[in-house]
């Protein structure tokens, strides 16, 4: 029997869902609502993204952020996107050559794109409701904030940067081992001898 052609279809699925996350980090990085906050004066809701770090409440007041921490958080984002096109780049490269490194390294780079994503997810909301609640002025005016869908789109990036992960670490059996239907032209199988 001739050779034939491994699917390996975990492989696919890392690539997969290592492309999906790519585009969850897009969206979430250019989205503007990670915050939505409500303020008091004429219940008006602002959304509040990586990007803006200051709005203007009303003619008196203008509500800000730090600029360090916020700067800090969309870095780390960006970063997670370039780490993750890059896997994907190497899971895609692995399923041509058929070798094994691209996928440890596709892995590796899931990683570190999903402890990015999961140090600004922690420090954005931290930071956020500090200073909010800190200042004194902004307690004054603002009636209530959630965490919106960009935020939660983020979250799902780096669920999916995990499975693929999970996926690219995923080591197949040998050719034998997984085809055993495989006909041996070698020695065939006797089961009864007279």
């Amino acid at each position: 029997m001739g050779d034939f052609h491994k699917i390996r279809p975990f492989k696919i699925l890392a690539v997969v869902m290592a492309t999906v996350a790519v585009v969850l980090t897009v969206i979430s990085l250019a989205g503007p609502d990670w915050v939505s906050v409500k303020f008091y004066e004429g219940k008006l809701q602002k959304s509040w993204g990586l990007w803006w770090e200051c709005w203007r409440v009303h003619v008196s007041f203008e509500m800000c952020v730090g600029a360090d921490w916020l700067a800090g958080c969309a870095a780390m984002v960006f970063l997670a996107l370039i780490a993750d096109a890059i896997a994907t780049i190497m899971g895609l490269w692995g399923l041509f050559v058929k070798r094994r490194l691209p996928y440890v390294l596709a892995g590796v780079l899931c990683i570190i794109a999903a402890m990015f994503h999961i140090i600004s997810l922690i420090i954005y909301p931290v930071k956020f409701t500090a200073e909010v609640t800190g200042n004194d002025d902004n307690k004054a005016e603002t009636a209530q904030f959630v965490f919106d869908w960009t935020y939660g789109i983020a979250w799902g990036a780096v669920i999916f940067l995990v499975g693929a992960t999970v996926f690219f670490f995923i080591r197949v059996r040998d050719e034998d081992n997984a085809q055993p239907m495989k006909v041996m032209a070698d020695k065939p199988t006797v089961y009864y001898q007279p």
